[in-house]
């Protein structure tokens, strides 16, 4: 039973990787076109649509890295679990006020996927294998590393 367990494990981290580094992908290297999409939501004052998406683009491109090479799973999980609960938020956003616009999730789905109540559907099954990962990260094909305390004598006067 633990074997099919970390086989889940696995299977829900490869997943959530291959998930955020291709939602990263095109936004990393458009960010113009990112920030066109996040500025359609009106969430965000104009300021910080520009930052708010360079900043938004890479947390995902990390998270998919760092799920993919196993690093700091549970903490990768927790934030791809908050940024997939923000993500559905703003689908149902779009949803209730009408919006019927991209939703710039995807590369290359320009105009073919609008935000709405079946981007949020999808969000929230791509939230199982996050809260997956968060109660039982696995240890398989994982890069480990640990650092040791040194210990330091006491000089005692």
């Amino acid at each position: 039973m633990k074997g099919l367990m970390e086989l889940i494990s696995l299977a829900a981290r490869l997943f959530l990787a291959w998930l955020f580094i291709y939602a990263s992908y095109d936004k990393v290297w458009d960010p113009a076109g990112f920030a066109d999409s996040v500025a359609r939501y009106e969430v965000l004052p104009l300021v910080l649509v520009n930052s708010a998406s360079v900043f938004l683009a890479w947390v995902e491109m990390i998270i998919g890295v760092f799920l993919l090479a196993g690093v700091a799973t549970r903490s990768s999980a927790l934030w791809a679990t908050l940024l997939l609960v923000v993500f559905t938020s703003l689908m149902l956003y779009a949803e209730y006020t009408g919006a019927g616009y991209d939703c710039g999730c995807f590369p290359g789905q320009h105009d073919q996927h609008t935000a709405g109540l079946e981007a949020a559907l999808r969000d929230l099954a791509f939230l199982a294998p996050a809260l997956w990962l968060l109660f039982k990260p696995g240890n398989r094909l994982i890069f480990s590393f640990r650092l040791r305390r040194r210990r330091t004598s006491r000089i005692s006067l």
